[in-house]
């Protein structure tokens, strides 16, 4: 004998039979499971065309790949999107990280646009000259990460992969605190960094 309930999970509405043995466990749909892999760091991909107009974009689906050489992945949808056209052309692109003091002025840069439509500085952002790349960072990112196009992934999925090589990196003194990165659940819903938990690890 089981129970109906419904549940809300990121925005859609579940309807589950929970059993009658304590176990508080409901099955995810497929197509909502990758979003239990949330968190995740909010940031800014930085791109520019062949004449040198800047495309800055937001993503959250971007990770680590490796230490050394030290490489990130940025899950692009699509080879239509400008970040992959202009990173595949020129081979660069800059990643900064998004704080929660500039979060909606960096999310609203996701605005359906057209090449040479500078939604940064419509969202009130500036540039700043990178150190190692051509393509410029945000000003206001407290963290930024300029990197070289190493390879694009593809899949069977409706992502792309980007790889890129970190050939430069900065960030404020003061670490996450000072960064305040933010996070995103998904749709509109973002966090913040919460408070640090420090747990012995065995080498």
């Amino acid at each position: 004998m089981g129970l109906g309930l419904r549940f809300i999970f990121f925005g859609v509405i579940i309807t589950s039979i929970v059993k009658n043995d304590g176990d508080d466990m409901i099955e995810i749909p497929l197509s909502k499971s990758v979003k239990l892999i949330s968190p995740r760091l909010t940031v800014l991909i930085n791109t520019v065309d062949e004449e040198g107009e800047l495309n800055s974009s937001p993503y959250s689906w971007i990770f680590p790949l490796s230490f050394n050489p030290p490489l990130i992945g940025v899950g692009i949808g699509g080879k239509h999107k400008l970040s992959y056209i202009n990173s595949k052309k020129t081979g660069e692109f800059v990643v900064c990280v998004v704080s929660v003091d500039f979060g909606q002025q960096a999310v609203s840069c996701e605005k359906s646009h057209k090449p040479g439509d500078t939604l940064w500085e419509k969202n009130g952002l500036h540039i700043k000259k990178s150190e190692k790349v051509k393509v410029p960072r945000i000003k206001e990112a407290r963290a930024v990460l300029e990197c070289k196009v190493t390879r694009f992934l593809e899949y069977d999925g409706d992502h792309i992969i980007l790889v890129g090589k970190v050939v430069h990196a900065e960030a404020e003194k003061g670490g996450l605190d000072e960064i305040n990165s933010l996070l995103h659940d998904s749709g509109e819903k973002f966090r913040n960094i919460g408070k640090e938990i420090v747990l012995k690890r065995r080498k």
